[in-house]
């Protein structure tokens, strides 16, 4: 009996000890930073829970679907012991409401109730109307006189004038209604499409002696999200240094919004290896075709593999060119740039809400002025105008990226241009400058023409020679000298059987392996000059040649 009653106890022991050592507990984190990378971003948050004796699992049930299981860190402070963290994809429970859908169907509940009121008042005026039309018999079985047809005429043809007349305001303001509840409920329509996704829990499994508080740093790495450079490039002008607005286009569609974060951008891109190549043997052979195969009949394969790519960047907004009546402060003033051995991230003082629904948030980095060297560049060959063109020194310091560059020159938008670091100033050799288009300038005027009189085929023994010329004419008709750099080419050969021979470069700087030619030149006030070269090919008889103009 006493065995008995010893073995009891110590089941029930060991039922109260498990009932102690098994916890679940739900929470949520609060978002306190997002290292946003060109492809995916770093989300650092915090939670804190009070855990009883013995083996409890929070579950932070507040984390993207898009979360990378291998990038979860969880850190903390607590008298107690992280035993283990695991990430599960929760298809059961909705995305929280962000506050601004819950306006948005509060507003849509009112205009409904509204909308509702409209047509019931409608209602009552087309019953109104029926009612009169169906009693307008007078005098009964005895009939009426002439007064009272009278009377009860006018009265109809009062009333009626009435009814129809409200009938028309009531219709009017119903369709006003409609289109109101219409837009709402397309609004509200498409942000619960975005709620329908699952969300992310990350599991933290921690064990504790007594009961205690701990607070949890979670780090995770979610795809969904990036950045990409644009660039606002102001000229006051050619006297002037050149302004640089550094922005960033900040996404985000991870399934919760990112309210008043400490903002940081990266440089770096997660999404691609960063693993060296290994530099295989490379095995050289003859090429031995194979015989194909007979087909009877061909059939036609369909590529069903679609490849969906997202957008950053979001369309540009409408440019302008008005100027601010005051200045005022952006972000760019509240930027620290931290310079990391493989990458520059830029950190943002002031707090930023980056809204999950994939329209970026344009995002002020930093403003700079740097030198630049003003020039008139052409190619005759391809564009009868000049370009304004900027040489910029001293970019390498502002960490800059390869992106689109929005351009306005003395106050007026030009344009669009492509910010790409790789391009060196072949003009100038100086492969530390950027340079940057500004436009057209139709009063530097521009002509290219073929000469006649030094294009010419003939042919001696196995060879043609074929000899062509041509003329530039190059107009300043400003009131300011300017320097332009004119640019032609001459064909360069391939084959050693073709061989172009430069007969008259014109005074131009000619670049053997690209067959550029590159005039520099110095032009006063309504100042023209003329410009002609010519070149020769020779090659075998009975041959054709292509692009050989």
């Amino acid at each position: 009996m006493k065995r008995i009653l010893f073995l009891t106890l110590i089941s029930l022991y060991g039922l109260q000890v498990f009932a102690q050592s098994d916890h679940e507990q739900r929470m949520q984190a609060s978002l306190q930073q997002a290292t946003v990378f060109l492809n995916r971003a770093q989300l650092t948050a915090q939670a804190r829970a009070t855990i009883e004796p013995g083996t409890t699992r929070l579950i932070i049930d507040n984390a993207s679907a898009q979360t990378d299981p291998q990038s979860i860190q969880v850190s903390g402070k607590g008298d107690a012991v992280i035993q283990g963290v695991q990430f599960r994809t929760n298809f059961l429970t909705k995305v929280t409401k962000p506050a601004a859908l819950q306006r948005l169907e509060d507003s849509l509940r009112t205009v409904r109730q509204e909308y509702e009121g409209i047509t019931l008042e409608l209602e009552v005026l087309d019953n109104e109307k029926r009612l009169l039309l169906a009693n307008q018999k007078v005098g009964g079985d005895k009939g009426a006189t002439v007064k009272e047809v009278a009377d009860m005429a006018d009265f109809n043809r009062r009333r009626l004038t009435e009814i129809g007349q409200k009938m028309l305001v009531v219709q009017r303001r119903l369709k006003e209604q409609k289109q109101i509840v219409d837009r709402l409920e397309g609004q509200v329509n498409e942000q619960n499409a975005r709620r329908n996704r699952p969300v992310g829990e990350i599991e933290v499994t921690l064990t504790a002696r007594t009961r205690t508080t701990v607070d949890l740093n979670l780090s995770y790495v979610v795809a969904g999200a990036g950045w990409t450079p644009v660039y606002d490039i102001r000229v006051k002008d050619t006297k002037s240094p050149a302004s640089i607005a550094y922005r960033a286009y900040v996404y985000q569609n991870t399934g919760f919004d990112w309210q008043n974060v400490r903002l940081s951008l990266s440089t770096a891109n997660p999404a691609i290896s960063g693993t060296q190549p290994d530099l295989n043997t490379q095995y050289i052979s003859f090429y031995e075709p194979r015989p194909m195969p007979m087909q009877r009949s061909l059939s036609k394969t369909t590529d069903a593999g679609a490849a969906e790519t997202a957008t950053a960047y979001a369309t540009a907004p409408a440019p302008g060119a008005a100027a601010p009546v005051a200045d005022l402060a952006n972000t760019a003033q509240f930027t620290q740039v931290e310079d990391q051995p493989l990458n520059v991230s830029f950190n943002i003082a002031i707090p930023y809400t980056i809204l999950t629904n994939s329209r970026p948030q344009l995002v002020d980095i930093q403003t700079s002025d740097v030198p630049a060297k003003y020039r008139y560049s052409a190619v005759p060959k391809l564009e009868n105008d000049a370009f304004l063109v900027a040489v910029l020194s001293g970019w390498e310091k502002l960490n800059l990226l390869n992106g689109v560059a929005r351009v306005y020159f003395e106050g007026t938008y030009v344009g669009e241009s492509q910010l790409n670091l790789r391009q060196a100033d072949a003009a100038t050799n100086q492969g530390d400058s950027l340079v940057l288009s500004l436009g057209r300038d139709k009063r530097i005027l521009v002509q290219r023409e073929k000469i006649t009189d030094f294009s010419s085929r003939k042919t001696l023994g196995s060879n043609v020679r074929e000899s062509n010329g041509y003329r530039i004419t190059v107009r300043n008709t400003k009131n300011e000298p300017v320097l332009l750099t004119l640019y032609d080419q001459i064909p360069v050969s391939t084959d050693s059987r073709i061989e172009v021979s430069l007969e008259d470069a014109g005074g131009a700087v000619h670049h053997a392996e690209t067959g550029r030619l590159t005039w520099n030149l110095s032009l006063r006030p309504n100042e023209s000059r003329t410009l002609t070269f010519r070149y020769e090919v020779k090659y075998p008889k009975g041959r054709t040649l292509a692009n050989a103009e």
